[in-house]
């Protein structure tokens, strides 16, 4: 079969059977641009291959893109009048965007807010369980109660056993008090009836009555000792 003008065929007999070229083609072959393009079709690797898959079929693909590139813009595009309508639009758009935004935070807002409420009001009612806990097993509140029977705003014993054993040790504290001044009076200075300093007279310290157990402890302190007595 024929092959293209200029390249050899094969014949039957073994001969090399060369298609002469036509006036055209030998025309062709002396245009510098003609045959610099054709040579730049023709080249092998990644380069060529991309300028042929991406090289404009005519001269207007140069500054006129195909429909279907990413550069492509139809006149109806390009020569519009309405160019406040544009601005309206971006405008439009700049303002749903930022309604969009504050909405996203306002939201964003409110459930921190109610976060933060929640965890208020789980904190108040530790609080309220810790209280009512501390209020029935009752050790904080002995804090302010008195460790000896005896209140410090009416100044009174508390009444019972325990503030009469407290007053009975506070009046055997006040007698030996009472009992050491007059041992220091009579016994330490001059046994004479005045000072021997200034030569005043001297009081006479009166030793008070010893202290005595008095009401409930009285009869408390009889039955123990009943009680131990008939046991012997």
């Amino acid at each position: 079969m024929p092959g293209p003008h200029g390249s050899p065929l094969k014949s039957a007999n073994g001969f090399r059977n060369i298609l002469p070229m036509t006036r055209s083609e030998r025309r062709s072959q002396r245009d510098k641009v003609a045959l610099e393009k054709d040579r730049l079709m023709k080249r092998t690797g990644l380069a060529a291959r991309m300028h042929r898959e991406n090289a404009p079929r005519t001269s207007d693909g140069l500054v006129v893109p195909e429909a279907n590139a990413a550069g492509f813009c139809s006149d109806a595009d390009r020569f519009h009048t309405d160019v406040a309508g544009e601005e309206f639009l971006k405008r439009r758009a700049r303002y749903e965007r930022e309604q969009t935004n504050y909405a996203t935070k306002r939201e964003g807002r409110v459930k921190q807010e109610e976060q933060r409420w929640a965890a208020l009001q789980e904190e108040k009612q530790q609080e309220d369980a810790y209280w009512s806990n501390q209020r029935e097993i009752g050790v904080k509140d002995k804090k302010n109660k008195s460790s000896v029977p005896y209140d410090a705003l009416t100044l009174q014993y508390a009444p019972g056993l325990d503030g009469e054993r407290l007053r009975l040790h506070d009046d055997k504290i006040r007698y030996r008090a009472a009992l050491r001044s007059r041992n220091l009076q009579t016994k330490g200075e001059s046994r004479c009836g005045y000072d021997i300093l200034n030569g005043r007279d001297k009081p006479d310290l009166r030793l008070p009555e010893e202290p005595q157990p008095q009401r409930e402890l009285a009869e408390h302190i009889a039955k123990v000792r009943a009680e131990a007595l008939s046991h012997k």
